[in-house]
């Protein structure tokens, strides 16, 4: 009885061990910069300083995430987001835009209350290998001072 006991908890403890090893996570990086509640000026450009440690050349999903208030007076939100991953002496832009209303104004993303997140996908990036990388957001609109924005964020995964 004892031994079919501790072959029990062996084949517990394999099964464990299984599970929590197919849990890794493709996220390399995730960090939010909060923006004042005032609105977002257009000067403001937002820095997120980037470390892979992968030794070797890496293929990388870069993403933004948006998080809006309900005061948000516009349908679609428009970013230029910059990277130096592919080469740490020139930063490569694009822009990325998102839809975070309908045309009857109901919001798109996920949320609760007067918060809402949205996510898109900025693009494919490969590494030169290990290093200090650097994504900057700013806003692409027009206004000087961009009301209902709460947060942006970037992720990064394998």
């Amino acid at each position: 009885m004892r031994s079919l006991l501790n072959k029990s908890k062996l084949l517990l403890g394999i099964a464990l061990g299984c599970l929590l090893a197919a849990c890794d996570t493709p996220v390399v990086y995730h960090s939010y910069r909060s923006l004042p509640s005032e609105g977002w000026k257009k000067s403001d450009t937002l820095s997120f300083r980037v470390s892979v440690a992968d030794s070797l050349p890496t293929t990388f999903r870069l993403f933004v995430e948006v998080r809006n208030r309900t005061e948000y007076p516009y349908l679609n939100l428009s970013l230029l987001v910059g990277q130096n991953f592919s080469d740490s002496t020139k930063v490569v832009s694009n822009r990325v835009d998102f839809t975070l209303a309908t045309a009857e104004g109901d919001w798109t993303g996920r949320g609760w209350g007067s918060l809402y997140q949205s996510e898109r996908l900025a693009r494919s990036v490969r590494t030169q290998g290990a290093g200090e990388y650097t994504v900057t957001v700013c806003s692409g609109m027009k206004d000087e001072q961009l009301p209902g924005i709460n947060d942006i964020g970037i992720r990064i995964e394998r």
